[in-house]
């Protein structure tokens, strides 16, 4: 049993309430936005670039001048801290630079009182760093838009940002009103902001706290300013990109993400080495100049070992705009799992939604997308944590979510469900599991417990992990808990600044519907193997080309309002099979209650004359059909899996 493995950073999301410790609450508290009217956001436009000293780049969530709205809490009046949360990746780039200053950009007319910078220990403590009071005003200017405002630090509150910072919180205090929108962001990056604020319990508060207010207007601009004689203007930094199946004698496109800490990023060239040998030096032009402080993914194709196993492959970068790499760190590692065969890959899709979560709707459209362009190599669960008074409410397992609605691909991709899920998935699908996943659920003689049983099929030995949900389709109810709020209404249209034409077409049916309106929920998790995010269920060791099963006996909800709305011929049962070292999902396997198991054959004891080799349910080589599950290895060369009465 071991408990669920979540990023650093995930982590620091996570965290419960404590003395010192950074909570970042659960938020229903609605924003107003007011559009950019004179900097908009257009993919084809290249990004306002900024201006620095040669010896300095912008630490962020993003760093250019965008910002293309304005956010205002205009029913939290008074002066509101707000700040953006950085991670150690965010961070690492910039190892050995000295922080000298801080900018943010702020709306027109408005005031803030100082900037600040909070270290976020390892432990989830947090701590008051840097704070430099200063009143700041933005100059009047064009009906929503704003300048960006620059506090440099004295020489004693500057700092050198090295691998000790698994966290920093960066930010400001700004002043709101009943009718200003003080807080600039870019739609162009992605990035939850954070705002300590007193919101009761009335208003969907937990009182003075930090509260997260999610992305859905874009990342909150404001940025650290780094500083280093040694920056170099050709420099790439790429970073490590984890483990990676392939099969032998095949090759795999990986995308391996890179930072530019130089002043320009046009092409670059790269090598590869793999079980000692480094490849020849490889070019590549890029489409365009990405700019001082640009990231790009570069899809990097990785040959196989010369036989299955995991290894060690080195990506470096050599040249910068063909000349050598000038960053202090120009090598990534990763793991290359080569593998025998291929097998089938279902990707586990996990949402953080919820009745009162008003974007929601789009997480509802997100999910059933996927599961109608995927079909059976997609499995959903809902997970609805973001308010106890939802029918659904489930806190079996936590992961670490930034905002409502969120999701996961494999506990590895965290993104938007309806905007970023999509090529999730699609990037997951390309991936070759070490294993399947077969599994049946049977209800007990009073439907309170399900019985479940999965059997794996592996192409590796070693000892991994499997987790058993249910989750229920077609929940619905009259109640007033059962509605779902609604922002994409054309009731918010005043508080949410969207016009219909604003919203995608599979989502503009909600755009004529109330505030809070009648929703039939699917995917939804009503149990599962995890208690306090521990998982429950063991399960052997998986035998390398051989089967292992094992069983779980899930319990099935208690609360009347939700066993109401449940009708037990649309539950299934899941089976994930987790990395134990990552904690990723390698695999998954799903099939409705009672209706036997997904990929297995219930057949009578008979022979069969095309089988060439037969196995027991441990992976024991038979000379002849045992009762229970029977792997059979077929003439043709595939593999079939019966259930042997």
């Amino acid at each position: 049993m071991k408990k669920l493995l979540l990023s650093a950073f995930a982590m620091l999301i996570a965290l419960t309430a404590g003395a010192q410790k950074f909570q970042a609450s659960k938020c229903d508290v609605k924003l107003d936005v007011q559009k950019a009217t004179v900097v908009k956001s257009d993919a084809k436009k290249a990004p306002a670039k900024s201006s620095v000293a040669e010896n300095q780049r912008l630490v962020g969530y993003y760093s250019t001048d965008d910002c293309d709205a304005y956010i205002g809490a205009t029913g939290l009046t008074g002066n509101n801290p707000v700040g953006a949360l950085l991670s150690a990746s965010d961070l690492a780039p910039y190892y050995g630079a000295k922080i000298v200053g801080i900018r943010f950009n702020l709306a027109q007319g408005c005031s803030a009182s100082n900037v600040f910078v909070k270290n976020i220990t390892a432990d989830g403590n947090i701590q008051d760093f840097v704070t430099v009071d200063k009143n700041i005003t933005s100059p009047a200017g064009d009906a929503n838009t704003g300048t960006w405002q620059t506090v440099m630090f004295d020489a004693d509150k500057q700092f050198e940002l090295s691998d000790k910072y698994t966290g920093l919180m960066i930010g400001y205090t700004y002043k709101q009103t009943s009718n200003n929108y003080p807080v600039g962001l870019y739609s162009g990056a992605y990035g939850v902001f954070y705002m300590y604020a007193n919101i009761p319990a009335s208003q969907g508060g937990n009182g003075e706290a930090w509260y997260n207010m999610g992305s859905d207007y874009g990342a909150l601009s404001v940025q650290l300013i780094a500083e280093n004689d040694k920056f170099s203007p050709n420099a790439i930094v790429p970073f490590d990109f984890g483990k990676f199946n392939v099969v032998v004698g095949e090759t795999k496109t990986v995308g391996v993400r890179l930072a530019n800490l130089g002043t320009k990023f046009e092409s670059l060239d790269f090598t590869t080495t793999l079980e000692g040998k480094t490849s020849k030096e490889q070019h590549v032009d890029l489409d365009k100049d990405y700019g001082v402080g640009g990231t790009f993914t570069l899809k990097v194709p990785f040959e196989a070992a010369s036989k299955p196993g995991k290894y060690e492959v080195t990506f470096t970068v050599t040249k910068v705009n063909g000349v050598a790499n000038g960053a202090t760190v120009t090598s990534a590692k990763g793991i290359n799992n080569t593998l025998a065969q291929k097998l089938k890959k279902v990707a586990v899709v996990e949402e953080f939604t919820g009745t009162k979560c008003g974007w929601c709707p789009r997480g509802h459209v997100g999910m059933n997308n996927l599961s109608e362009k995927y079909g059976d190599q997609f499995i959903g669960i809902a997970m609805h944590q973001y308010s106890t008074t939802d029918p659904m409410y489930i806190d079996d397992y936590s992961l670490g979510f930034n905002g409502a609605p969120s999701a996961v691909v494999d506990r590895t991709t965290y993104g938007d469900p309806y905007a970023e899920m999509p090529d999730a998935v699609e990037a997951a699908l390309a991936d070759y599991p070490e294993a399947t996943v077969s599994v049946s659920g049977q209800y007990n003689a009073d439907s309170t417990q399900v019985e479940a049983t999965a059997a794996v099929t592996s192409l590796v030995s070693g000892q991994y992990e499997v987790a058993y949900m249910l989750v229920a389709d077609g929940l619905t109810g009259k109640t007033s808990s059962w509605k779902q709020a609604n922002y994409y209404s054309s009731t918010m249209k005043n508080q949410t600044g969207l016009n219909k034409s604003d919203i995608p077409a599979d989502l503009q049916s909600y755009w004529d519907e109330p505030a809070s309106c009648n929703q039939v929920y699917n995917d939804v998790l009503i149990a599962s193997s995890y208690s306090d995010s521990e998982n429950q269920a063991e399960f052997g060791e998986f035998v390398e080309n051989g089967v292992t099963t094992g069983n779980y006996t899930l319990t099935m909800p208690t609360k009347k309002i939700l066993l109401k709305a449940l009708d037990k011929k649309k539950v299934s049962v899941v089976a994930v099979i987790i990395d134990p070292e990552t904690g990723a999902i390698l695999n998954a396997g799903k099939a409705l209650v009672g209706a036997g198991s997904t990929g297995i054959i219930t057949v009578n004891n008979s022979a069969n004359a095309t089988v060439v080799a037969r196995y027991a349910a441990d992976g024991t080589k038979v000379s002849a059909p045992v009762k229970g599950l029977n792997i059979l290895k077929m003439s043709d060369g595939t593999t079939r899996k019966v259930m042997v009465k």
